[in-house]
């Protein structure tokens, strides 16, 4: 009997002491995770704030062209829409959890669904006093000093709504059909399509918006069986799209397509067809390995326009060369791929879509708008993250720079 009472003794205070080291164990894993996720946060942050720097020491030299009045009024308002863009990258991460009960309700659908149509028709009728057309486009509400392209505004909803649609269910182990995720993806991305290359004449925001509904497709569950023919449908589409922007578009949306397919099968980006294309290309060139040096552009002085916001990049390449571009490069690649290592890790499919949406979103509008300024798109329209001057897309993207530290902050790591 003694014996038995001892031996029990020695199994109990063996599972103490298992578990005791089990315990160390798991809390030894949860610093490493902790520490894990507080390193990657501080890296993104820093490519964050990189970029944002980077983009301001643009901005300056391509306004040194403007006398000492008109740079402080462009310095004043730049740096006004900068502190309220971090302003609201510190409150998209402080109350990054409401925001996620909101936007993972089935209701949230269809609210940014009607709310952006309803916002997009009353832009597109409204009077051009509240709603200006620039550059053809109808997205922008004008206010004051104050200016807000609002489909820039509407690509972090859009992105929030794809992965409400395609994480419904797999979080409360619902089985979804895939065609019905596939269908409704389909459904919203081709109404936002609609509405703004028609309602709202932006086409170049339009095709954005399929480059991101395309990506976050490619991120999900469904079949390659079902995603590779809609694709490639897509893809064969695309002179028949051509055809019809040609036929529908305006005067100089016609003059600007017929430029590029003009310079893509001929090589002729003439001054007199492809303006902007042509003296951008210009800029790349004459700034060789290290380039002109900051400030000494000559691009900027009314040889290429937009030159502050849509090619702020051919400035950049003018004035840092090669060296510049590499380091611009990197660091959009660098922010991209640890994007996608929170969405990787994310603990929710919500969470991986959303992150995973996001991603896309930033480096789809790279390569859109670089690849516009080397000629190899047509020109479009669309900024360049954190180096365009100008509110709306900074805003967005600190929006979905916030949302990207919450997850990491609080979903990461299985």
């Amino acid at each position: 009997m003694k014996k038995n009472l001892v031996i029990d003794d020695d199994i109990v205070e063996n599972k103490t002491l298992y578990k005791k080291v089990n315990d160390i164990q798991k809390e030894r894993e949860n610093e490493k995770e902790k520490d894990l996720i507080g390193r990657r946060k501080s890296i993104i942050v820093s490519f964050f704030l990189i970029l944002i720097i980077l983009g301001c020491i643009n901005f300056f030299s391509s306004i040194s062209r403007f006398d000492n009045k008109i740079m402080l009024a462009k310095i004043i308002k730049q740096s006004m829409i900068l502190l309220v863009s971090l302003l609201i990258f510190g409150v998209t991460v402080k109350f990054g959890s409401t925001i996620h009960k909101v936007i993972t309700k089935a209701g949230f659908r269809f609210f940014v669904l009607a709310s952006s149509s309803a916002i997009f028709l009353i832009i597109a009728f409204g009077p051009d006093s509240l709603f200006p057309t620039i550059n053809g486009g109808k997205g922008w509400v004008h206010m004051g000093p104050v200016s807000l392209q609002i489909p820039e505004l509407f690509k972090v909803p859009f992105i929030m709504l794809l992965a409400n649609i395609l994480a419904r269910g797999k979080d409360d182990n619902k089985k979804m059909p895939y065609k019905k995720n596939f269908s409704s993806i389909l459904f919203y991305t081709l109404i936002f399509f609609m509405l703004i290359t028609f309602a709202l004449h932006d086409m170049g925001t339009a095709i954005h918006y399929i480059m991101i509904a395309c990506f976050m497709i490619f991120l999900s569950d469904i079949p390659n069986k079902v995603i590779f023919p809609a694709f490639f449908g897509l893809l064969i589409s695309i002179p028949g799209l051509l055809y019809l922007a040609l036929h529908f578009s305006s005067g100089y949306k016609q003059h600007r397509i017929r430029a590029f397919i003009d310079g893509i099968l001929h090589g002729n980006y003439t001054r007199e067809d492809a303006y902007q294309i042509y003296q951008s290309l210009i800029a790349f060139g004459t700034g060789g390995v290290l380039g002109k040096g900051l400030g000494n552009g000559v691009q900027k002085y009314n040889y290429i326009p937009e030159v502050e916001t849509d090619f702020a990049i051919a400035n950049f390449a003018e004035e840092t060369g090669f060296v510049g571009m590499i380091i611009i490069l990197f660091s959009f690649f660098s922010l991209f791929f640890l994007i996608m290592g929170v969405a990787n890790n994310s603990k929710s499919y919500f969470s991986k879509y959303l992150v995973g949406g996001i991603a896309g979103y930033l480096i789809t509008q790279v390569i859109i708008n670089i690849g516009v300024a080397i000629g190899l798109i047509p020109v479009f329209g669309i900024p360049l993250p954190f180096i365009s001057s100008g509110g709306s897309s900074l805003l967005a993207i600190s929006i979905a720079m916030g949302l990207v530290i919450h997850v990491n902050n609080t979903q990461t790591l299985k």
